[in-house]
């Protein structure tokens, strides 16, 4: 080093003043903390604050997503099962309320023989009408009901019997209308002409189809000692108040032979 360049720098030393550094880097040092501080201090709140979102959405109650039914062929879609429902009850003819016990009941019954026209009460089938005559009545076997008369409810029939006792016995299907549990006579279904010659009819011979009532009768078995006859099968219909007949043999029947 050559004097000139010593005295220069003597020259410049004597000129510099002296600096602390130390305050100033330790300023410097304690912002640069602050500024980590702050920036984890926000770091952290920045994390509760997530934290605190979520917790107080999964602690609200989450409504079930809306699912539309797929619409699409094959698609099967869950469907509630309906109430229990009674069936349907079917009443077909001849069947429907009960009616009452016609062996004890009171009904009109038309004149009939020697038994006139009348209320009658019957009690185990039977009412007496006086010394030497009485009614009787019974149900069929097995007991019918039909719609007869073309109007709502059925009617009943039943075989009713005038007895003198000692000298004959006149037999009758008589159909009842059924009313409000109370019998009401519709009318004798044999016709004037069948009964005159006086026919016993077995009451388990005796039938219904559609609004026909269909009566066997024979000629044996009267008191009187009526001629007997051939069995035949005649059909009835109720027409314009009326029992007529719609089938089977119309003349009076030949005897057979004694």
């Amino acid at each position: 080093m050559s004097d000139l360049f010593r005295a220069q720098l003597a020259e410049l030393a004597a000129q510099a003043t002296p600096v602390d550094l130390y305050p100033r880097v330790l300023a410097a040092s304690r912002r640069r903390a602050r500024r980590r501080v702050v920036a984890s201090v926000a770091t952290v709140l920045a994390l509760a604050g997530g934290l605190f979102a979520t917790v107080v959405v999964v602690g609200r109650p989450v409504a079930p997503p809306v699912i539309t039914p797929s619409t699409s062929p094959g698609a099967v879609t869950a469907r509630p099962s309906p109430a229990a429902t009674p069936a349907p009850t079917v009443t077909s003819p001849g069947q429907g309320l009960a009616a009452p016990d016609v062996r004890n009941a009171s009904f009109e019954v038309p004149a009939m023989a020697l038994c006139p026209a009348g209320r009658r009460t019957f009690v185990d089938g039977t009412e007496r009408e006086g010394p030497y005559n009485f009614l009787t009545v019974a149900e069929l076997s097995p007991p019918a009901r039909a719609d007869l008369d073309r109007v709502p409810g059925d009617e009943l029939l039943v075989l009713v019997s005038c007895r003198i006792e000692g000298i004959f016995t006149r037999k009758q299907v008589l159909a009842l209308t059924v009313a409000d549990g109370s019998l009401r006579p519709l009318g004798f279904v044999l016709d004037a002409k069948t009964f005159d010659f006086f026919p016993w009819v077995d009451p388990g011979q005796v039938s219904v189809r559609g609004d026909v009532v269909t009566v066997r009768i024979e000629g044996y078995g009267n008191d009187d000692g009526a001629e007997r006859i051939t069995p035949q099968d005649r059909g009835y219909a109720y027409r314009d108040g009326v029992f007529v007949q719609v089938s089977g043999p119309t003349a009076r029947p030949s005897p057979l032979p004694r």
